[in-house]
């Protein structure tokens, strides 16, 4: 009992020490006599509290020591206003209410909301609304979000706070050259400021780039400075090459000049930054070539911050006439949104949202079509077939929607999403009514369109789907074709009596391709590799056949990565298949691998074509989903997920020739292609 009473009041004595600092240092009667301070995150370091503007939300981001990161706490630990050195006198917090999830905005100093600090043993510190310190501010959403309450308790709600000498300052002053930059790559890159060993960084934009950037640091700081990335068409360096190692600011400060060129040799395009300037973000990419030349780039734009089930979440495109070997950075079109999910409110469940786009053009028509899960309800939830009066039937629902090019304005044209969940479901029913899927989704990506088999006026397409097996929480795939352009879609197989009787047990999402015999491969998502199978025709007419089973390529051949487990996608031209997909263990490096087909069909099965693969690195940095398509120049286009952000969207023509050198035909694919000349892209085979 005395050992408890003296760990209590050791801590009780460390509690009331901090707390006595945080009165004597931090606090001030007024906004002019404070103390400015800088406030970064306890667990994720490098990210600080910034300021919006009047009525803008309190935000967080890379630490850079700028005037809108300095703050002064104006009263006492037990009550007191915030406010900003940017912001200045007027203007202070506001809570939009004292609940978890409630956010913070800068308001008039009048209308502002009384706070309460505690300090804690660790010297860290919590920022709770006065009275209810069970609630702290936290990044709310992850690192770089908006400031909003949360638990106190949570890790993220713990914070630093340092004293700010503003006497002296680190200014960085900027020469910028913007010859030959594009319109869409208006971000330029990472300056590193590394604190006393703790970094954090200044993110520069075209479109606001001061003069120089003023920089306030803690007192007795030691601060380095470099050039820590630049992204995408941007060239940096500091001091002509010098980058500033460790050390003091003198009495006078220090000053450190940036010089930024284009870089006009680096076709890699950003389409969209993620988040964008309301801290949205987008996700999911797309890409096809339509008949008369366009490429389309279509992704998720998610207001609600997450995947389909959490809210709003919508579908934009961006066109391109010129994303080949004629490339042109600037030809992109504006965004344009194609399905607009209505959130929480919508009137109808699959209204509230459309995500994860799978899209074809097709190979004759001007003519693109969009599949899309959509709806209220998280994958893993559905419960198709399994539906009770508690919990009614809700699983992930399907729309549909074409694009299609009007001759006489010359423009595209989006139809309304039509929703066609209960075409689709009855699939995966057996002949006792039993439901093998509760919930799925189709592939995101691309759509694959047969070279070789018609019936009626298209050509037949497959997709593939992630499926939750009914009553479980184990996923699987199967595929799926249509030969109407999505109008109606069957199974590709049989369905079974179980789930290992499906293509791809555990498989994750799924992408199709056609080989040149006309079998499908279905390649799946896994760490490590890919789930391959193939399915051969018996009957192309009336789609019969069978699958030969699936196989792990990492253990089965040399197709293998990192241990991400990351969307990807397969693409053939002529007798070359490639396959995109991240490579690091974390989602990072996204590459393309390369193999050649042989001309013997006996060989198109999933352990043959797991071996003989060949990597192209694309990209060395954090980068995740990606999808292809076949350029009008017989390149191909890639469009992907990386860094910054995570999840910005980029576009890079890849030169295939370069990569690959001359492509090998198989021997039926004899007509000469215009643009290469080396022979056809596809043999074509009409079933009456």
């Amino acid at each position: 009992m005395r050992n408890l009473r003296h760990l209590f009041l050791t801590l009780f004595a460390v509690t009331f020490a901090a707390t006595a600092i945080a009165q004597e240092i931090f606090f001030s009667g007024s906004f002019k006599d404070g103390t400015p301070v800088h406030i970064s995150n306890s667990r994720d370091k490098g990210f600080a509290i910034k300021a919006g503007l009047d009525n803008e939300a309190v935000n967080s981001g890379k630490a850079a020591y700028t005037a809108d990161e300095l703050w002064y706490f104006v009263g006492t630990a037990d009550g007191f206003t915030l406010h900003n050195h940017a912001a200045g006198k007027r203007y202070a917090v506001k809570l939009e209410s004292n609940e978890s999830g409630a956010a913070a905005i800068m308001v008039p100093v009048k209308e502002s909301t009384l706070l309460a600090m505690t300090a804690h043993p660790d010297g860290t510190y919590t920022i709770s609304p006065a009275g209810n310190k069970e609630l702290s501010f936290n990044m709310f959403g992850g690192a770089g979000r908006d400031i909003k309450l949360y638990s106190s308790q949570d890790d993220g709600s713990h914070w630093n706070i340092k004293a700010i000498d503003t006497s002296r300052a680190l200014t960085i002053n900027y020469n910028i050259d913007t010859d030959g930059a594009l319109d869409t790559n208006y971000k330029i890159g990472e300056i590193a400021i590394a604190i006393n060993g703790e970094e954090g960084a200044i993110i520069l934009d075209r479109n606001r780039l001061p003069e120089s950037t003023v920089c306030y640091l803690p007192k007795d700081a030691q601060v380095a400075v470099s050039c820590k990335k630049a992204y995408h068409g941007w060239k940096m360096n500091i001091n002509g090459g010098k980058e500033i190692a460790e050390q003091p600011l003198t009495e006078k400060g220090l000053a450190v000049n940036i010089d930024i060129t284009a870089d006009k040799d680096n076709r890699y395009q950003y389409l969209y930054y993620s988040p964008d300037e309301k801290g949205i973000p987008y996700r999911i990419p797309a890409i096809v070539t339509t008949a008369n030349g366009y490429v389309f780039a279509i992704n998720d734009y998610r207001p609600c911050g997450n995947d389909i089930g959490f809210g709003e979440v919508d579908l934009v495109m961006r066109h391109s006439t010129k994303a080949c070997n004629e490339w042109d950075g600037h030809s992109w079109s504006e965004p344009i949104k194609i399905a607009d999910g209505l959130g929480k409110d919508a009137p109808e469940t699959w209204l509230t949202g459309f995500g994860d786009p799978a899209v074809v053009a097709d190979r004759e028509r001007n003519e693109i079509l969009v599949m899309s899960v959509c709806g209220n309800r998280v994958c893993w939830h559905g419960n198709y077939g399994a539906g009770t009066e508690e919990n009614p039937e809700n699983p992930n629902r399907m729309v549909r929607l074409r694009i299609k090019y009007n001759e006489e304005t010359g423009k595209w044209e989006a139809s309304q999403p039509e929703e066609v969940t209960y075409d689709i479901y009855p699939l995966f029913k057996d002949e006792n009514g039993k439901a093998h899927v509760g919930s799925m989704f189709i592939g995101a990506g691309r759509i694959a369109q047969s070279s070789m088999i018609k019936v009626g006026d298209y050509y037949r397409i497959y997709c593939a789907v992630w499926a939750v097996e009914t009553g479980s929480y184990r996923h699987h795939n199967y595929a799926l074709y249509s030969d109407d352009f999505g109008e109606t879609w069957h199974l590709l197989g049989e369905l079974g009596n179980d789930f290992n009787d499906s293509p791809a047990p555990y498989g994750n999402e799924p992408k199709c391709e056609e080989l040149p015999d006309g079998s499908v491969l279905l390649s799946s998502r896994k760490g490590h590799g890919r789930y391959f199978n193939v399915f051969h025709y018996t009957n192309f007419e009336k789609a019969e056949g069978y699958w030969d089973g699936a196989v792990a390529t990492d253990q089965v051949g040399n197709l293998k990565f990192g241990r991400n487990d990351t969307n990807g996608e397969p693409l053939r031209i002529g007798n070359i298949l490639f396959q995109s997909v991240p490579t690091g263990d974390n989602r990072s490096g996204v590459s393309i691998f390369y193999k050649e087909l042989s001309d013997d069909p006996a060989t198109y099965t999933p352990t043959e074509l797991s071996n003989g693969w060949t990597k192209i690195q694309i990209t060395d940095r954090e980068s995740a989903y990606s999808s292809m398509c076949i350029l009008p120049d017989g390149n191909i286009g890639l469009y992907y997920e990386e860094e910054p952000g995570g999840y910005s969207m980029v576009y890079v023509p890849v030169n295939v020739y370069r990569a690959v050198g001359p492509i090998v035909y198989t021997s039926h694919l004899v007509d000469k292609c215009d643009t290469c000349g080396e022979g056809k892209y596809e043999g074509i085979t009409t079933v009456e």
